[in-house]
C-alpha cells in the first residue's frame, strides 16, 4: 500500500511539473521544450489554433516571432488542480488565466482570460507526455493601461461573441485570426457535457 501511495505521488508529481512546464515553455518560447511535452500526434485546440502539436509548436513560433504595435505575447498562469490516473493514462485539469498586453488604435490594454486547461496524458518510456490539450473558456475582461483613456472596442462586434470569450475573440479577431465559435465554455453546458464523457472513455477504455 505504501508503494503504491509512493507511485502515485510520484506520477502526480511528474505530471504536474509537466502541465505547468508546457505553458511556460509557451511563454518564454523554449519550441523544443515545448514540443517535448507532447505526443507525437497530440491534438491541441485553442481560440485561434487546430491541430496537431508540432503544428502548434510551429505556429506559435511564426506568432511570437512577428513585430507590431498589435502584436504580443501572451502569457499564462497555470494551477494543476483534478487528476485522475488509470494506468498508463490519465486525465488532468487546471484553473488557468491567460494574460496580455496590447495596443489597438494607438491604446495600450490589458486583456484577461480565465479559464480550465484539460488534458489526456499518456506515460512512455521516457515519462508521461500530453496527448491533447483543451481549454475550457469560463469569463474574461479588458481594462485601459490608462484608465483616463477609451477601450478600443468594437461593442456591437462584442455583442455577436460568446459570453465566455468575447474579449479573447475579439483580440484574435482584431489580429487577423480565426475564432472558432463553438469551444468549451461554461456557457455552453451541452458541449462540455459531451465533451467529458469522451474524455471519460478515454480514461477508462482508451478509446
Amino acid at each position: 500500500m505504501q508503494d503504491e501511495r509512493l507511485k502515485r505521488l510520484l506520477d502526480r508529481t511528474e505530471i504536474f511539473d509537466l502541465v505547468r512546464l508546457e505553458r511556460h515553455y509557451r511563454d518564454v518560447k523554449n519550441w523544443d521544450g515545448l514540443l517535448g511535452s507532447f505526443l507525437p500526434g497530440a491534438i491541441v485546440r485553442t481560440t485561434w489554433f487546430e491541430g496537431t502539436a508540432a503544428e502548434f509548436v510551429e505556429a506559435s513560433r511564426k506568432k511570437m516571432s512577428r513585430t507590431g504595435a498589435i502584436i504580443s505575447s501572451p502569457k499564462h498562469w497555470i494551477m494543476p488542480t483534478v487528476l485522475q490516473i488509470n494506468g498508463d493514462r490519465a486525465l488532468i485539469e487546471s484553473q488557468a488565466t491567460i494574460f496580455d498586453r496590447l495596443t489597438f488604435d494607438n491604446v495600450e490594454f490589458d486583456s484577461f482570460q480565465y479559464c480550465r486547461f484539460v488534458s489526456r496524458v499518456q506515460r512512455t518510456e521516457a515519462g508521461w507526455r500530453l496527448a491533447s490539450f483543451e481549454g475550457i473558456y469560463q469569463r474574461d475582461h479588458i481594462r485601459a493601461v490608462n484608465p483616463a483613456e477609451t477601450l478600443p472596442v468594437d461593442w456591437d462586434l462584442v455583442k455577436t461573441l460568446r459570453p465566455s470569450y468575447k474579449f479573447l475573440a475579439y483580440t484574435q479577431l482584431r489580429r487577423g485570426y480565426a475564432v472558432n465559435p463553438e469551444l468549451l465554455g461554461e456557457d455552453r453546458p451541452d458541449l462540455l457535457e459531451t465533451f467529458y464523457a469522451g474524455e471519460k472513455r478515454w480514461l477508462e477504455a482508451g478509446t
